[in-house]
């Protein structure tokens, strides 16, 4: 294959380079100066490098590089892609194209769709050395796809000034999991224990495009800071960001990131870790504080340490109005560290200003009561708050920008949590007879999910098809699950045991993300968001698909399905602008129920709860003994026509058709302690 190669790179240095000093040591009741961030200089270089209009030829299920070229800075200490007006053809949720990006220094490797790309704000992660190699990777049969790289920033080397308190910095290397370094400012954020587990940090060190570093590598012998892997790497989510740059004790920054972009995991899920918050912060009594983060360093700490976690305890010294304050070591860098008591290991506030020195004064952070700060606690915004109502009705949902799954009801309102799920579900359907859940993620795992705790239980993999299915159905009557691949609108039947796709009829095409089975009309519907946003039903024996109609009401992206027999009603969620819609099976028409506010993306999953069949009782004939020779009397009575006035129906597993062989097989089946 012919790959063309980059443009000449043209160079434009911009100096980013932070400078500034500690003042003379203070009293503790005298404000400490300015905070100092570290200074990581570095320069953006324009690159103009453009694919042009490229696209796979094989086939559908197979990924080829369509495109690759290497960005190079010479001597560069390490480098953070910035991307023009990129195409990636599909849809991210099933065989979209991405882009693949690896460092020649240590092959950290980054992959990037539409979406991620676009939760990147068109950038990349931070890569260690001077070159990279960027491959497109592309689908057959999906479309064209473009990539443009507009320019790189260039990390320089770097050094920088301290405020150590006494004569010695004694900080000592840390490996807390919650902890992170927050590029490109290079100050320290931190997981909490609010909803979503997501991040404090200081209001002055800025929050625009900015990116969480966990598991930091040391720095180089020079003090020039090493990246991690990329699966270490968070994107902020813009309007989580709440924060404020008002100086001592009212200096606080609180804001959320997305799942990873690689592991699909969020930075909790990952770390496993958070810090309590207290309450207020304790009077101070002879407690030791410590600071926690990722500060620059100077002689004789080593630079290998410079921006890399350190931690270190010292005397906790004032606490007034907001202000909290401690000689405890910090340098640039710590700026956002948590402040925790070692009394309780509650964190207390957040370190934002120095001031101590060898010959007395403090460091300063602001408290955790801080007004403005429990404010913004109180009320979060965008990734911050997905999922923090309380889970409540019939229709559930997998998987929020959190990876949650949890509870919405009919009448509107907000997605409630009930457990946040290691793998992100494309499609959910219900299995009355079971009482539970199936889910299925993108590397066609299945799953049964509890639909009470969000417990979840890996069934195995689908088979036989290499295609991402984004749509999920269980057609109670007949105990056939139906799955879709959005890529080709095949569909396909898999069988319970074995978990083999058999595909049904051709491929249809459309843009099918969600799909669910009508029960009550044995229908089996799909909404697509290829063009117009639809409703279609979808023959089970051909896969033949006939549209009902336009959902209209704003809809352009609505990735799952749930239709809910108690109201004879369809229900999506159209995720650019979190609207919950209800959709009339008949016409297709759809109505506003509310505004969750909530986030969803490229793939979720939905499901209606629906009753247990009313027949699926051991005890059959009522009399408060299950499964007795009487129950077993009685059923077979029913099935000859002489039920008795307190026996279940002779449609026993409710499906429609009375006294069948499934009946009889779902009885049996109960008596053994099985599910009908």
């Amino acid at each position: 294959m012919n790959v063309p190669r980059s443009h000449p790179a043209s160079l434009l240095c911009i100096a980013l380079t932070l400078t500034g000093a500690f003042s003379p040591a203070l009293a503790d009741d005298d404000d400490p100066p300015a905070p100092v961030l570290p200074p990581n200089p570095s320069r953006n270089v324009l690159i103009g490098s453009d694919s042009g209009l490229v696209q796979a030829t094989g086939p559908l299920e197979q990924a080829e590089v369509v495109y690759s070229t290497l960005v190079s800075v010479p001597d560069a200490t390490w480098l953070r892609l910035w991307f023009g007006d990129t195409t990636l053809s599909g849809d991210p949720a099933a065989e979209g194209a991405v882009i693949r990006i690896m460092s020649a220094a240590d092959g950290g490797t980054q992959y990037l769709n539409a979406e991620s790309l676009k939760q990147w704000s068109n950038s990349s992660a931070f890569f260690n050395g001077d070159t990279v190699l960027i491959d497109l990777i592309a689908h057959g049969k999906t479309g064209d796809s473009r990539l443009i790289i507009k320019s790189v920033t260039a990390g320089e080397p770097v050094y920088d000034s301290r405020s150590i308190c006494d004569t010695v910095d004694d900080r000592v290397l840390s490996s807390r999991p919650d902890n992170a370094r927050f590029m490109p400012a290079g100050c320290t954020a931190w997981l909490i224990d609010d909803a979503n587990h997501t991040f404090l940090m200081a209001g002055h060190c800025g929050t625009a495009n900015g990116v969480a570093q966990f598991n930091v590598p040391l720095s180089s012998t020079t003090g020039v800071v090493n990246s991690p892997l990329p699966e270490h790497q968070y994107a902020i989510e813009a309007s989580s960001i709440q924060q404020l740059s008002g100086g001592v004790g009212n200096d606080w920054a609180y804001f959320g990131t997305f799942p990873n972009s690689n592991t699909g995991l969020t930075a909790k899920q990952a770390q496993g870790s958070f810090y309590q918050l207290a309450a207020v912060p304790p009077p101070v009594s002879g407690q030791s504080i410590r600071v926690t983060g990722y500060g620059t360093t100077s002689t004789p700490a080593p630079r290998t340490w410079s921006q890399v976690q350190k931690t270190h305890t010292g005397p906790y010294t004032s606490f007034a109005t907001t202000t909290i304050r401690y000689r405890t070591d910090t340098t640039g860098g710590n700026s956002g560290s948590p402040v925790t008591d070692e009394s309780t290991g509650l964190a207390i506030g957040i370190h934002t200003h120095g001031g101590c020195s060898s010959t007395g004064g403090s460091n300063a952070g602001t408290a955790v009561h801080n007004a403005g700060l429990q404010n913004a606690l109180a009320n979060p915004r965008g990734i911050c708050r997905t999922g923090i109502a309380t889970p409540s009705g019939d229709i559930f949902i997998s998987s929020d920008l959190n990876n949650n799954f949890g509870a919405l009801p009919v009448t509107g309102g907000s997605f409630g949590a009930i457990a946040q799920l290691g793998p992100a579900m494309q499609g959910l359907a219900f299995d009355r007879h079971a009482g539970n859940i199936l889910g299925i993620d993108s590397a066609r795992r299945l799953y049964t999910i509890d639909p009470g705790s969000g417990d979840t239980t890996q069934l195995g993999t689908v088979t036989a098809t290499a295609l991402t299915l984004t749509g999920l159905a269980f057609d109670p009557n007949a105990r056939v699950i139906y799955a879709i691949a959005q890529s080709s609108g095949q569909l396909f039947s898999i069988n319970a045991t074995t978990l083999a796709a058999t595909p049904i009829g051709a491929a249809q095409g459309g843009a099918i993300g969600g799909l669910d089975f009508d029960r009550l009309s044995n229908t089996l519907f799909g909404i697509s968001d290829e063009g117009v946003t639809h409703l279609v039903r979808i023959n089970v024996a051909t896969g033949a698909q006939t549209l009902v109609g336009v959902l209209g009401a704003g809809a352009t992206d609505c990735n799952g399905l749930a239709f809910n027999p108690a109201t004879n009603t369809l229900y999506t969620i159209n995720a650019v602008n979190g609207n919950f819609l209800s959709i009339s099976p008949a016409t297709g028409a759809a109505t506003l129920i509310g505004d969750t506010s909530d986030l969803f993306g490229a793939a979720f999953g939905m499901a209606a709860r629906d009753a247990a069949p009313v027949g699926c009782n051991a005890d059959f004939d009522g009399d408060g003994d299950h499964g007795t020779d009487l129950d077993i009397e009685a059923f077979f009575a029913c099935l000859g026509g002489n039920c008795c006035p307190t026996c279940a129906s002779a449609d026993y597993d409710d499906d429609g058709d009375t006294g069948t062989d499934l009946d009889i097989e779902a009885f049996f089946r109960v008596l053994g302690g099985g599910p009908c």
